[in-house]
C-alpha cells in the first residue's frame, strides 16, 4: 500500500513558493533600515550601508555610507551615500 502523506508533503514542498523575510526590488540600492524596514532580518544589515538587490531579490553590500549616513530615495528609487 502507498503512503500518500509522504507524497503529498514531498509534492507541496516541491511546489511551494520560497517565502523571505523581506523583499527588494532587482537593480535597486537600499539602506540598511530600508531593508530592516521591509522585514529583513536587522541582524544582517547596518542601517548606514548601501546594498544592492540582485535578480534573485538578494542584497549584497554595496558601501558604507560616510557621515550623515544613508538616504532613503523614495518609492521606486534607489537609496543613496550622499557623501560617499
Amino acid at each position: 500500500m502507498v503512503q500518500i502523506l509522504p507524497l503529498f508533503l514531498a509534492t507541496l514542498a516541491a511546489i511551494s513558493p520560497v517565502v523571505q523575510a523581506g523583499s527588494c526590488t532587482p537593480g535597486l540600492d537600499y539602506c540598511g533600515f530600508t531593508l530592516t524596514g521591509n522585514g529583513w532580518d536587522p541582524q544582517g544589515f547596518h542601517h548606514s550601508y548601501l546594498y544592492y538587490c540582485l535578480a534573485d531579490g538578494v542584497a549584497i553590500l554595496k558601501q558604507k555610507c560616510r557621515f550623515p549616513g544613508c538616504e532613503d530615495g523614495g518609492t521606486g528609487n534607489s537609496d543613496v551615500c550622499p557623501y560617499g
